[in-house]
């Protein structure tokens, strides 16, 4: 499980420090979600919330198209900082610290909701997008994305086990990163929550966890910090460690192509509006 104090603190102090990675890991879904954004937006100039913004890489994309007015926000003051220098210089992005569901009712109201992986953590999901949708104008679209079946995510699935040793049953539904995999309970989430016009893509990439010479070593450094694997890596006795990120290491190998690994993976992405008409 992983709730708002570990990305205020331990979780987004280690993504923070290797933000990089994982825009290059997130880079091909990135794609496809950018352009569901860009298809689900209104005409004319647009307010839109970037929830769980993380170090901005979905914020400043769909900033460089002027018209968009964007706030993105983020639990992890590392993340933040680093977003906000990223951002310098951008008079339509700012970014601030604090909780979605708080920074969307102060700032309020916005034609676009949108999220990278940012969305899967609330405590009381349905009291979330409640919220988020109270903060929406009428017709506004929410977009997001959020990873599928964890059989489907080699990068997850297959390394956790490689570290624990064993093979491992798929999380359920408690806030983490496959929180939302299974479509039928998100669907359910948004609907009593109050949200439309509901619709959901499913996306296979490639997971891209490391590159050039050290391809390997990168990709165990990333995975040996972040992600279900990380998890099982501090459950175990320090002396047990490095026989883990062996196993590890002999998964990422074996998914090494040339001056890359990288795993198969599988998202959802989802669209919804708030009821009436935009503005």
């Amino acid at each position: 499980m992983t709730g708002a104090l570990d990305w205020a603190a331990a979780s987004g102090d280690s993504w923070a420090a290797r933000w990089r990675a994982l825009d290059l890991a997130l880079g091909n879904l990135s794609q496809h979600l950018i352009r569901t954004i860009f298809d689900r937006a209104s005409v004319g100039d647009i307010r839109a919330l970037d929830i769980g913004c993380g170090a901005g890489a979905t914020t400043l994309a769909v900033a460089d198209t002027p018209r968009f007015n964007i706030i993105g926000c983020d639990l992890s003051p590392a993340l933040i900082a680093i977003a906000t220098e990223r951002a310098e210089g951008r008079p339509n992005v700012r970014f601030c610290l604090g909780d979605a569901r708080s920074v969307a009712s102060s700032e309020a109201p916005f034609d676009l909701l949108f999220s990278r992986h940012g969305v899967m953590f609330f405590a009381d999901p349905v009291a979330a997008f409640s919220n988020l949708l109270a903060a929406a104008r009428p017709g506004a679209s929410l977009v997001f994305s959020c990873f599928a079946d964890w059989s489907r995510n080699a990068w997850a699935s297959r390394v956790a086990e490689a570290a624990a040793g064993h093979g491992l049953e798929p999380p359920d539904k408690s806030p983490s990163g496959f929180a939302f995999a299974d479509p039928a309970y998100v669907g359910a989430i948004l609907t009593d929550a109050g949200w439309a016009g509901l619709e959901h893509q499913f996306v296979e990439f490639r997971y891209s966890a490391g590159s050039g010479e050290g391809a390997v070593d990168d990709a165990l450094e990333l995975l040996a910090h972040v992600g279900p694997a990380s998890a099982q890596l501090r459950d175990l006795d320090e002396g047990a460690r490095p026989a883990a990120k062996m196993r590890m290491r002999r998964i990422i190998e074996a998914h090494r192509n040339d001056r890359v690994v990288d795993f198969p993976a599988a998202a959802w992405i989802w669209s919804a509006r708030a009821a009436g008409e935009s503005r």
